[in-house]
């Protein structure tokens, strides 16, 4: 342990020099950080500059705030420390309270230097126990807090190995903090190249120095900014990022800005140490953590730009956007217009207006040269058509889309054949933007209705939001402004009640129930059950049918 920190306070200087000799001569263990001649001096510096201390010796009577006064008050800040009281009085009265305030001894003056370094013995031995009771308890919270984490984390990965978690065996996320997230997806570059002829236990390394950079580079550059942090593996050398907002508000710098400013500065220490480059997927804020296995999907399609913006490369869902406003610039004047053409025929929804468009777009591209500008022509055609398509963030932007595209490109054995795809790719988003049109004016009763027609199947956050045509983030913020609940209560309650139903009424046995409300896991849906209604399935069926039979007499 560290120096014993003791203060003194006594208002005979020659009392109070004396007391702080006796303590310095009692060994290097014990260090005096203040001598005051008051309670008040003493308290003004205990509180607002030492912070915390292991010994207060102080004088009973003195001038402004006396020596119980001062236990009293440093007490009620919940400064652990112990106490000697010095009284030149013999006087029960004063001992008796200085025992109350939690005084370890009570001494008379003159004191006995021999006495007095017994005392000292005494009290250094009660400090060493209580920071070995300490430290023991910090130990304890440390290995609960690792184990929390490590379950956290576990959590965390099946949810991203999976490729459609139901949205009830999400009933976990209340283990993570309410507030303010962002999911990002590092991955780095090239790995399949870079891995040829290394073995398996050189592949391990890789993983264990990024892994080791990234959370190095959290606890340097994020952590210290209230930011806490949660990171798993993927594969092939890449990294799931989950990173929480601990403050409520952020004025400057925003979260978002914190974080790609860290995500920045990660890519290039990734580079400088490991000789790799690394890009970056990052959506936005969010707070529903049932948003997770949506996200993961369109941060894996974002990190596929690299096909096209190349490697070392931050990507965010805004970058579909930029990258329309990137290509216009470099478009020629005729693609730009034939493109913008085929814009006016996706808004009349005309599938003859757009073959019309689109053979005339064809017969300009036709006539480049060079084949990377006829692809990147459809690019932007392409890029072009889905940003017209989503006008605001409230429908899904379908980035997979675009990536079909580009494959397209690569794999068709002719422009004939290229064209058709193009074409059949063009009449699939009319046919979205008419069943937009068609569907039902309020989305969150039709996405009700969807979830009661579907309790026994999987159900996503994404078959929702396909479901009505919008974006899942934005279907999550108005089911809950408009039904008070985010839509995993919704889906849990829906499902019970109908087990509910199930148990009242049938002689199913209580594994069927749990499949027909889709529940493939018995255990798991009675440990729910009894959560959320403090019984479990088969003892409310037997309470249940009690019930009747006192009815019925």
């Amino acid at each position: 342990m560290g120096k014993i920190k003791t203060v003194i306070v006594d208002d005979e200087p020659r009392i109070r020099k004396g007391i702080e000799r006796l303590v310095r001569s009692n060994g290097e263990d014990w260090e005096v950080i203040g001598a005051f001649s008051d309670g008040q001096e003493a308290y003004d510096a205990i509180v607002n500059t030492f912070k915390s201390i292991d010994l207060l010796i102080t004088d009973v009577q003195m001038p402004i705030m006396n020596g119980l006064t001062l236990i009293k008050k440093l007490n009620s800040e919940s400064n652990d420390f112990f106490s000697i009281i010095i009284s030149g009085f013999d006087d029960f009265k004063y001992a008796q309270e200085a025992i109350r305030e939690g005084a370890t001894d009570y001494i008379l003056k003159p004191i006995d230097r021999e006495k007095f370094q017994l005392q000292l013995n005494e009290v250094k031995e009660k400090i060493i126990q209580k920071q070995k009771e300490k430290d023991r308890l910090r130990d304890i919270q440390e290995k609960a807090s690792q184990l929390f984490y490590t379950k956290q984390i576990q959590f965390l990965s099946e949810l991203t190995w999976n490729d459609e978690t139901d949205i009830s065996l999400m009933e976990w996320d209340f283990q993570f903090p309410k507030g303010r997230y962002l999911f990002a997806h590092i991955d780095i570059d090239q790995v399949f190249a870079k891995s040829k002829g290394i073995s398996a236990s050189e592949r391990r390394a890789w993983h264990f120095a990024v892994e080791n950079i990234i959370k190095e580079s959290i606890a340097n550059d994020l952590s210290n900014q209230g930011i806490d942090s949660w990171v798993w593996k993927n594969d092939n050398l890449s990294f799931w990022l989950l990173l929480y907002d601990q403050e409520l508000i952020r004025v400057n710098p925003s979260f978002s800005s914190l974080v790609e400013e860290y995500l920045a500065k990660l890519k290039m220490i990734i580079r400088k140490y490991l000789k790799f480059t690394a890009s970056i997927a990052i959506g936005n804020e969010f707070e529903d953590l049932s948003l997770l296995p949506t996200m993961r999907e369109q941060l894996l399609s974002l990190i596929q730009f690299r096909m096209i913006k190349g490697n070392h490369v931050i990507f965010r869902l805004s970058t579909l956007n930029e990258l329309s406003i990137e290509k216009s610039s470099t478009m020629s004047s005729s693609v730009y217009k034939y493109t913008e053409q085929i814009m006016n025929a996706l808004d009349e929804k005309s599938e003859a207006e757009i073959s019309k468009a689109l053979s005339h777009f064809f017969r300009e591209i036709e006539s480049l040269k060079s084949p990377l500008l006829i692809q990147e022509s459809i690019q932007y055609l392409c890029i072009r058509s889905i940003n017209h398509l989503v006008e605001n963030d409230r429908f899904s932007v379908d980035i997979k889309m675009f990536i079909e595209t580009f494959q397209m490109t690569k794999k068709a054995a002719n422009f004939i054949q290229l064209k058709d795809e193009i074409k059949n790719w063009m009449i699939r988003l009319v046919n979205k933007m008419k069943e937009i049109d068609s569907g039902q004016t309020d989305p969150i009763h039709q996405v009700k209705t969807w979830i009661h027609h579907h309790l026994s199947e999987n159900i996503t956050i994404k078959k929702m939001a396909d479901n009505v045509y919008l974006n899942p983030t934005y279907l999550c913020e108005i089911f809950k402004v408009q039904t008070g609940e985010t839509i995993l209560n919704y889906v849990t309650n829906a499902r019970l009640k109908k087990a509910k139903e199930l148990l009242e009424k049938t002689d199913m046995k209580i594994y069927d129930i749990a499949t027909n409300v889709g529940y493939q896991d018995t255990k798991y849906f009675s440990r729910l059950f009894k959560q959320w209604t403090n019984q479990s399935p088969s003892q409310y069926r037997e309470r249940n049918y009690k019930q009747q039979v006192l009815q019925e007499k």
